[in-house]
């Protein structure tokens, strides 16, 4: 078979198109995989009967109570002495459920991630183009992984996830790609 040689813009543009759409995938993968939490099960849209004029009325309601509403400058307002929060019971079981979807997707991403990575290093494709968008893609889902998780992960996870990163990539570039 005869092979003929691409101009370079174009060998670019098909890695960078298997490093974007691989990485679509990878999303695709965990929306189906595993679902983000829907905000309306948890927060259903709640509408009040009667305006809560006061704790009473509010708790009536299924909300919380939150005395002393303050305006822009900082001043207390005579009236109303507070405010209902019809959201206060509901927004801390979605926020846990998305935070644990958040540790699930990196995990599912990760582990999609690494298989790329392996995939575009060591097993002989017969196309560098092709090796190169895995791997490049593969370290993109890292990327992308760290950043929807980096704000739900605690200090110690983002060290740990860093390290290993840092860790596994010096380590593959040392042993693969010796000078």
């Amino acid at each position: 078979m005869e092979t003929t040689h691409q101009p370079k813009f174009v060998r670019w543009a098909l890695m960078l198109g298997i490093i974007i759409i691989l990485n679509v995938f990878f999303s695709v993968i965990v929306s189906l995989a595993y679902p983000a939490p829907d905000y309306n099960k948890y927060c259903p849209n709640i509408q009040p009967s009667v305006t809560a004029a006061d704790s009473a009325a509010c708790e009536a309601q299924g909300g919380v109570w939150n005395a002393q509403a303050v305006d822009q400058t900082g001043a207390s307002k005579a009236s109303p002495s507070g405010y209902c929060d019809m959201y206060a019971k509901c927004q801390p079981l979605y926020q846990a459920a998305n935070d644990q979807h958040a540790l699930y997707a990196f995990v599912i991403t990760v582990g999609l991630g690494i298989l790329a990575l392996i995939v575009g290093l060591f097993v002989p494709i017969g196309s560098s183009i092709v090796s190169s968008g895995l791997s490049y893609g593969g370290v993109l889902a890292f990327v992308v992984a760290s950043t929807e998780y980096w704000g739900t992960a605690g200090n110690w996870v983002r060290l740990f996830i860093s390290t290993v990163g840092l860790i596994a990539l010096i380590y593959i570039g040392w042993r693969r790609f010796k000078d």
